[in-house]
């Protein structure tokens, strides 16, 4: 069953992901629950650029890039022909340049 959700991408608010939410409904269905509703929801999402990749920095006292978040990351083994694979993001953090 876990499976299935790591097969391939489902960024929430995608047609994957719909398409994960109706097969647990199907199983849970299949498990004799009463009633098994997917409701719509209305939510903001923000999704990665895929032209300008957002990442974390630490600077020291001068300005100078100390360390840097990895813009990607190197795909599991078996999962070289899988597309849409969507790089680390922080999806909740806004953009700009905390101090």
């Amino acid at each position: 069953f876990s499976s299935n959700f790591t097969r391939l991408p489902h960024l929430a608010g995608t047609k994957e992901n719909l398409h994960l939410a109706q097969q647990v409904q199907a199983e849970w269905k299949e498990f004799g629950l009463d009633s098994v509703q997917l409701v719509h929801y209305d939510v903001l999402l923000s999704y990665p650029d895929d032209t300008k990749p957002n990442y974390i920095s630490i600077t020291d006292e001068h300005g100078n890039e100390i360390f840097n978040t990895s813009l990607s990351e190197p795909l599991p083994p078996g999962y070289e022909a899988v597309r849409n694979v969507v790089p680390p993001y922080s999806a909740f953090s806004a953009q700009g340049m905390p101090e």
